[in-house]
């Protein structure tokens, strides 16, 4: 199954300029399995596990049900409690509910509600995750209601979106599972504003962490006195990505043939977006991809960015194999203004290997990163206790927290920086579902939905449950990975649905936000991955 997992992939929706990212994964279509591949290739390595699974008696919920619902107890959750979601609407903001087709069937066959409230339908294309996250929903709670909007309309329609879940439909628990790569990553944006909005308002908040693992680079600029003689370059001080003493103006990826690198970079200066009356961004970079010798510029992003305000680029690029190699050179170049005191970007695209001066880096960045919102991990549902392994084994794919606030929406710089501790909780993913290309489910998409449904048994049993009560009692009943305690990697564990509901039916105490101070110019990861495998892009 390792190898099925490191397979996934990132759905990549072009939506007009902008671009979000749907996290999920679709394992078995994405691999190139010929008999040769699977006698002599990795898929050798399965063995008997590919066709001697373990048996396991799950409850059933329609056709089928997610495996998920097991490992998270939420089938005991239900038996001793008595609780099934009833009273509670679950919203859910993903790329299309019934584009595809399939949700009178799911219907008939008891995989969704008759009841779906669906405010925003994408007006075409689609996978239909959101039914696939439905259906986990349903599978955990099957008393609840459950409402859609479409979220890859753009930032403000997102944003619009929970908004309307939570007036409208009167959801008292939203989830999503998409990401903007223009997301500001150090001040709060107009859609983490949003949740804030709604968490304030009552909402719980669960938003899939992302796909991204570590791939993400960050540092202050540093000075190599360096330009580039080539076509294309627009001038500028290089940056050298040497720690040292030494100069070296090109970081070396990796991009293997067939995938795409999608690269957010940002610094630390305000959004003009954000806040048109702010004071946006007060330096221009630019940021270029060369070929493996550094002779040749292939993609670049090079917005004015004093003119657009926002310290953004955005770099997309794919490995189409006419390159005779996977190896591929980054540089940065400061045009114009003060040097920057943290620089950083996240893959949001496809698997790749940042070969040179690798930081780590989190990659919880944007409304998932918001103060109001629980980000949820991944594990997959076959490495948790339910089915022989315990600790449970965090997904190679779960994007990390970490990442620093350091404005306030008005674009004022903080005192000290916020680092919030998310993701908060992991929860399943490859999981059954009867969504064609989706089953099984990878990735954070599955993961969220799980929680979002033990959240409506939570307030089945205590309506009165704030947001905060509900995120507590989830982290404080979780088992456990790699520490006792929480880290950037696994939040605080596998969520357990009968311990989350005994704890909201007892007293909880409210948590007081809890952020790290980091005092120093460039920001570094807080924890370094205990155990670091092979990669695999979002959902």
């Amino acid at each position: 199954m390792n190898f099925l997992k490191k397979h996934s992939l990132n759905i990549l929706v072009f939506v007009g300029i902008n671009f979000t990212l749907i996290f999920s994964g679709i394992p078995a279509k994405a691999v190139n399995l010929t008999a040769s591949s699977v006698k002599n290739g990795p898929m050798a390595k399965l063995g008997s596990d590919l066709v001697a699974l373990p048996s396991y008696n799950i409850s059933k919920v329609g056709q089928v049900t997610s495996e998920g619902d097991a490992a998270i107890r939420a089938d005991v959750a239900r038996s001793l409690f008595g609780v099934d979601g009833s009273g509670v609407t679950v919203g859910v903001l993903s790329d299309s509910y019934n584009n595809l087709g399939g949700a009178t069937q799911n219907i008939a066959t008891g995989d969704l509600p008759a009841n779906v409230q669906v405010l925003k339908e994408l007006s075409g294309g689609g996978i239909d995750e959101g039914r696939a996250m439905m259906q986990i929903i349903h599978d955990v709670a099957p008393g609840a209601k459950l409402a859609f909007y479409s979220g890859i309309n753009g930032e403000a329609d997102f944003a619009n979106g929970i908004i309307q879940l939570a007036t409208v439909a009167k959801a008292k628990v939203i989830v999503d599972d998409i990401g903007y790569p223009q997301e500001p990553f150090f001040q709060e944006g107009i859609v983490a504003q949003a949740v804030d909005t709604v968490v304030k308002q009552g909402s719980a908040y669960f938003s899939a962490a992302g796909n991204h693992d570590r791939q993400s680079y960050e540092s202050a600029f540093k000075p190599s006195g360096k330009q580039l003689n080539l076509p294309g370059f627009l001038g500028g001080e290089l940056h050298n990505f040497d720690q040292g003493s030494g100069v070296q103006v090109f970081q070396s990826i990796s991009i293997p043939t067939g995938n795409k690198l999608r690269l957010s970079f940002q610094w630390d200066q305000p959004f003009k977006s954000v806040n048109p009356s702010g004071p946006g961004s007060i330096s221009d970079l630019d940021f270029y991809l060369l070929d493996s010798t550094g002779s040749k510029i292939l993609a670049s992003s090079t917005n004015n960015n004093l003119v657009t305000g926002d310290p953004l680029e955005i770099l997309s690029f794919t490995n189409n194999g006419s390159f005779g190699t996977n190896q591929f050179n980054l540089a940065i170049a400061k045009v114009a203004g003060p040097n920057p005191g943290l620089m950083k970007y996240v893959n949001f695209g496809d698997n790749i290997t940042i070969n040179t001066f690798d930081t780590k880096s989190s990659t919880v960045v944007g409304h998932t990163n918001a103060q109001g919102a629980e980000a949820v991990g991944a594990v997959y549902y076959g490495d948790t206790p339910a089915y022989g392994t315990n600790p449970p084994v965090l997904e190679d794919l779960s994007a990390a927290g970490g990442t620093p606030i350091l404005f306030d929406t008005a674009g004022n710089r903080l005192a000290t920086p916020e680092i919030r501790q998310e993701p908060k909780i992991v929860a399943p993913d490859g999981v059954i579902n009867t969504v064609p290309g989706l089953a099984p489910l990878f990735g954070t998409s599955a993961a969220a939905s799980h929680a979002a449904g033990v959240a409506a048994l939570m307030l089945q049993a205590n309506p009165n449950a704030t947001p905060a009560t509900i995120y507590s009692a989830m982290e404080k009943t979780a088992i456990g990975i790699n520490t006792n305690g929480f880290n950037y990697d696994s939040g605080y564990g596998l969520i357990q649905a009968d311990g989350a509901v005994a704890a909201v039916l007892t007293p909880v105490p409210e948590p007081s936000a809890v952020v790290g101070v980091l005092g120093f110019g460039v920001f570094s990861c807080a924890t370094a991955m205990l155990k670091r495998r092979a990669k695999c892009p979002l959902t």
